[in-house]
């Protein structure tokens, strides 16, 4: 692989990371816990971190993480609190209304962020950024998760979406990735087996966030359309967008993903692809590791990149924030930059084929041999300003559920692209108005 230098590969993600932004200077907090001059009789203080990943990282590297952690840290103790992704934001939502439970760190979705910000539960980390610059300058351009100038998180890793694929399943019926959206229609129909009701993918029409990210806004890249224009005003209704809706209605008019997808979900496409029963899926680099926890021996790969119109893909992250209300905040801190640092970062890209946000991860691509982290650099660089980055935006939960009624309206033939588009961007775009 040619070499790609760290700042190709971070300009392409440049496109959407200052949407929204009217930042107001705050006083930066102090950093690092007292001392008494004896580290001996330090009071261990506990941390509470809130989060999905012991599964996808697997229990035995996510606990060697923690001891690490701990060793390096004598006087703070992480205890975990995993539960699934989908309980997530309700547990979020409990804790920041005031409920039992209390957490000082925990992971986060872009589309979170707005919500619990209005409840004032998340910290801004501007100030504590701005007050630790070596550690600022670890994590690349886009790891601030911003949200009206603040930054109300940190992005974890970076996430593009692409067009993954079980090599046995490829290997066998003597099939190659798709270079193009076209050759992508004939995989489907060359897995479409009529005689033993067999399909090349589905498509967890349930979920709104995966419409847009997966399927939407990859293909709105491609034709060279945006979500949000310059001055963060909504653009997904362009022709491009229309584009986009209509060429999703007509694959799935074709008759080539698994039926019933208006009932699927996330957990149920993972395990049609795990098993076996689809083989292939347009997800992050971490399908690979959910898929390893259903099918140990599964091998997936990516297709390498391809273009329409133009190169753009598709980008989100996954990411960590501190509770506002934490009376451990520096101790909180402190573990980010354990969390964040140069060592846990490379073996994390490495191990969980998760790309995460800092300078050293995005470096280490260059030399990966990953099946899927080693195609990373090409959907960044091919085409950097057709790229679509998804920023944290204000009542993210109804902008998704708005979008999602009209991506299941086209397809199921309720309504044709330009209506159902037109709809969904006048109710993201009051919300968009209300919130500058």
């Amino acid at each position: 692989m040619q070499k790609r230098t760290r700042l190709s590969v971070l300009a392409a993600l440049l496109t959407l990371a200052l949407l929204l932004s009217a930042c107001a200077a705050q006083p930066a907090p102090a950093t690092g816990a007292a001392s008494d001059g004896d580290a001996m009789e330090e009071e261990v203080v506990e941390i509470t971190w809130l989060q999905w990943w012991v599964n996808e990282w697997g229990p035995d590297n996510h606990a060697q993480l923690i001891a690490d952690f701990e060793a390096q840290n004598p006087n703070i103790k992480v205890t975990v609190v995993d539960v699934p992704w989908p309980e997530m934001a309700g547990k979020l939502q409990a804790a920041a209304a005031g409920g039992s439970e209390s957490y000082d760190l925990f992971g986060t979705e872009s589309t979170w962020i707005a919500g619990l910000t209005k409840q004032g539960f998340i910290e801004d980390l501007g100030p504590w950024l701005e007050n630790d610059p070596e550690f600022a300058a670890k994590l690349t351009p886009t790891t601030p998760m911003n949200l009206l100038g603040e930054t109300r998180g940190l992005c974890l890793y970076l996430i593009p979406y692409q067009f993954a694929y079980n090599v046995d399943i490829f290997e066998e019926k003597g099939l190659e990735p798709p270079t193009n959206w076209d050759e992508f229609v004939a995989v489907l129909q060359a897995l479409r087996d009529e005689d033993s009701n067999a399909y090349g993918m589905s498509m967890p029409l349930q979920d709104g966030g995966f419409l847009l990210l997966r399927y939407f806004n990859f293909r709105l890249a491609q034709e060279g359309g945006q979500m949000l224009d310059a001055d963060g005003n909504v653009a997904f209704n362009s022709p491009e967008g229309v584009a986009a809706m209509t060429w999703w209605k007509d694959l799935y008019d074709m008759d080539l993903v698994v039926p019933g997808s208006f009932g699927e979900d996330q957990a149920l496409m993972l395990e049609f692809v795990a098993s076996g029963q689809t083989a292939a899926i347009i997800d992050g680099p971490f399908i690979w590791t959910k898929a390893k926890q259903i099918d140990p021996d599964i091998r997936m790969a990516y297709a390498p990149a391809w273009t329409h119109n133009t190169g753009g893909y598709s980008w989100a992250c996954s990411g960590m924030g501190i509770a506002a209300n934490s009376p451990h905040k520096e101790e909180a801190w402190e573990f980010f930059k354990y969390i964040y640092s140069d060592e846990v970062s490379l073996k994390m890209t490495e191990t969980v084929s998760l790309l995460w946000a800092t300078n050293a991860a995005v470096d280490s691509l260059a030399e990966s041999d990953d099946p899927m982290l080693s195609q990373v650099p090409a959907f960044a660089n091919q085409d950097p300003e057709n790229n679509i980055l998804f920023a944290p935006l204000p009542e993210a939960s109804k902008l998704i559920d708005a979008f999602q009624q009209a991506f299941q309206q086209v397809l199921a033939g309720e309504k044709d692209a330009q209506t159902a588009l037109d709809e969904a961007a006048a109710v993201w775009q009051a919300e968009l108005d209300a919130a500058k």
